[in-house]
């Protein structure tokens, strides 16, 4: 026996075997792998498009002076904020994976978005919400900075939304990760927002 004869060689080493070459290396066929890609994907763009409709109530909200139609709105606002998962953008991120080690080109740089991280959260202060549920003359704001937060804020949601999505189609884990906390950081700045545009409100609401 030679001493070769005991030695592994790089052509003695199988490496992971090409769909094209073993059909049976995955669970799944790919078909249906796309599909279920397919259609987590655009079940978040779903999602989007439903934030940006909530964009447009909130601006009617504003406009016509409707306490009613705000509270609604906010609070399906938090609804959408309550029922988003990470899990959802990290099974994206797993099933891109495996579609790119499949071949399929998913994470080729001319198709793909590159995710823009969205600005931090900016917030009202816990005390200045104390303060004025107190009495509203010690407001510190004018009703339309609370209106403008409650504009930026939702901006921001769909924002933050989007590069969560093209952040998952990158397999940018990272991304997820620093951008996810700021749904539910968001969603309490709209409830603190409606909440002192009510109070600041209150003396016309009042006569309505």
């Amino acid at each position: 026996m030679s001493d070769r004869d005991d030695q592994l060689s790089f052509d003695d080493v199988k490496n992971e075997p090409a769909p094209e070459e073993a059909d049976d290396y995955w669970s799944e066929p790919l078909d249906a792998v796309i599909q279920a890609w397919e259609s987590a994907a655009e079940h978040l763009r779903a999602t989007g498009r439903r934030i940006s409709a909530l964009a447009e109530e909130l601006d009617k909200a504003l406009v016509s002076h409707s306490a009613q139609m705000l509270d609604r709105v906010v609070v399906e606002f938090g609804r959408v904020a309550e029922c988003a998962s990470s899990d959802e953008f990290t099974s994206l991120c797993l099933e891109t994976v495996e579609l790119h080690h499949r071949g399929t080109g998913v994470l080729n740089s001319d198709d793909t978005e590159t995710p823009q991280q969205s600005p931090f959260v900016r917030v009202i202060p816990g005390w200045e919400v104390a303060l004025a549920a107190t009495d509203r003359q010690l407001q510190s704001r004018h009703i339309e900075a609370y209106e403008n937060h409650l504009r930026q804020t939702f901006a921001h949601f769909h924002e933050t939304w989007t590069a969560l999505i093209d952040g998952a189609l990158i397999c940018d884990f990272v991304m997820i990760d620093g951008e996810f906390p700021k749904l539910a950081d968001l969603a309490e700045e709209a409830r603190k927002a409606r909440k002192m545009w009510t109070e600041a409100m209150r003396p016309w609401l009042d006569h309505q």
